[in-house]
């Protein structure tokens, strides 16, 4: 036995052992769109035989086949090997179970632990017997080196089984036959969600970057995989029928489903109520709650600021970058300004989710455009302030003023001195000097270094003020 122990525990003698079907998922949607009758023959044998489940876009499978579709997840040639590698697994997973069960050292190894445990009462008769303990401990762990040995020899002999190189349905070099593209087509027809529906929810966020699809989604929230084309209408499990929204946005489509969500998602910036039943606190009975938004954490500066950089917002009109945001925190409200032609719009001040993709259909965006609109159905109802249009007139004069203030500020210059940057320095009010353009380390070290300025357009109705050697304004 010592010498032909491997071959005893080889996992090929025990491939017979392993059912493979119990190692597959199976997929559910049985359950939920059975038929009793099949108005078309079956989709993939032709037969007629009922029961059988109906697809999104009318067509029907009868439950033969699709008991043995339900457990396919890639093409004909990498199932095969997939099945392959589960029953390998299996197998070798069964071979070392039995090894184990059957090792002479493991019994060994429990018998000399079991002593060794009632070795202790010995001691109420005598102390000497620590000595007997002691023997009978370095017994048991000599059996358990041996166990560990034996076994680790085993697992050396009979390494794991190396993961074959699959590809899925929607892989564009995987290898289809005409059963695979039947079988996609069902699949892409799946009332719920497909078997391989994992892979191409991963396809689906490699395709969008990770990133909430909604232009001006901050995409801090969990994101999901929805259906363009509901698949209530025939939309296909397929990556172009496939977006990627986080579950805020999600929840606010309102084809029927998405409700299921609401309810589900509780942030520390919100939480979705979904529609119920309250109890009145007067009278008996109950009332009905409609679906509703709690916002828990309003949007901030800096998170206005973070999205303006990250979408790259610019005026709709004149095209400028430099948007001026102004946040009210008295009024709950947000301000966003044009410098450059004096137009404005004001909106409350709400959820990241939501201000961002406001911001976004009423600015212009030059970065990371996303490719889906967020509807606001669900919450226009409930929304006591909405944003307005942009507001104001057409500013020429303003806009070439704007450019020479930009110009101005984009001037670097350094103190003549000490070399530091140059601003306009201000006075306190106990100062009785006025504001000039000097070293920035005016109040720290008394530098008062000064530099003139490149020269500027003229400016009508302005002249520029002559400066001295101390940077104040004669």
């Amino acid at each position: 036995m010592e010498s032909n122990w491997h071959h005893a525990f080889d996992p090929q003698s025990f491939l017979k052992r392993v059912d493979v079907e119990q190692l597959l998922q199976r997929n559910d949607t049985y359950a939920e769109n059975r038929i009793n009758k099949l108005g078309k023959p079956c989709l993939s044998c032709g037969g007629f035989t009922a029961p059988g489940l109906l697809l999104n876009e009318g067509s029907y499978l009868c439950k033969q086949c699709f008991d043995q579709i339900s457990l396919v997840q890639y093409p004909e040639k990498y199932e095969r090997l997939r099945r392959q590698h589960l029953m390998a697994c299996e197998a070798r997973n069964q071979a070392r179970q039995a090894l184990i069960k059957n090792s002479p050292e493991l019994q060994d190894k429990k018998i000399a632990y079991t002593t060794f445990w009632f070795s202790f009462l010995l001691y109420f008769i005598h102390i000497g017997f620590i000595a007997l303990t002691v023997g009978i401990f370095l017994i048991a762990k000599q059996f358990e080196e041996a166990h560990n040995k034996k076994l680790k020899e085993w697992d050396e002999r009979y390494p794991e089984p190396p993961e074959p190189t699959l590809r899925h349905f929607h892989d564009p070099a995987s290898e289809l036959t005409s059963q695979d593209k039947t079988t996609l087509y069902i699949f892409n027809h799946w009332p719920g969600y497909p078997p391989f529906w994992g892979y191409l929810r991963e396809v689906v966020l490699k395709k969008d970057g990770g990133r909430c699809q909604v232009s001006g989604c901050p995409s801090r929230l969990e994101l999901h995989i929805h259906h363009i084309m509901p698949v209530s209408e025939g939309g296909e499990h397929t990556p172009g029928n496939l977006v990627s929204l986080c579950d805020f946005h999600h929840a606010l489509e309102p084809k029927k489903g998405h409700e299921r969500i609401w309810g589900n998602i509780k942030t520390r910036y919100f939480t979705l109520v979904c529609e119920h039943e309250r109890s009145n606190r007067a009278t008996s009975g109950t009332h009905a709650v409609r679906a509703h938004l709690r916002r828990l954490q309003l949007v901030t500066l800096e998170e206005l600021r973070g999205l303006t950089k990250t979408y790259g917002f610019s005026c709709p009109q004149c095209g400028v970058t430099h948007i001026k945001v102004t946040l009210h925190s008295g009024k709950n409200t947000i301000e966003i300004e044009c410098p450059a032609c004096a137009k404005s719009v004001e909106g409350p001040q709400e959820l990241t989710e939501e201000t961002g993709p406001r911001l976004a259909e009423l600015l212009r965006v030059t970065r990371n455009q996303g490719r889906w609109r967020a509807r606001w159905d669900m919450l226009s109802e409930r929304k006591g302030a909405v944003w307005g249009a942009w507001r104001g007139g057409h500013a020429t004069k303003k806009r070439k003023e704007y450019k020479k203030r930009v110009y101005q500020d984009s001037s670097k210059s350094v103190c003549p001195k000490c070399g530091a940057a140059m601003r306009l320095i201000r006075p306190r009010p106990s100062d009785a000097w006025k504001p000039f353009w000097g070293c920035t380390q005016f109040k720290v070290t008394g530098c008062k270094g000064s530099a003139v300025l490149p020269a500027k357009p003229d400016i009508p109705g302005k002249t520029g003020g002559v400066t001295d050697g101390t940077g104040l304004e004669r």
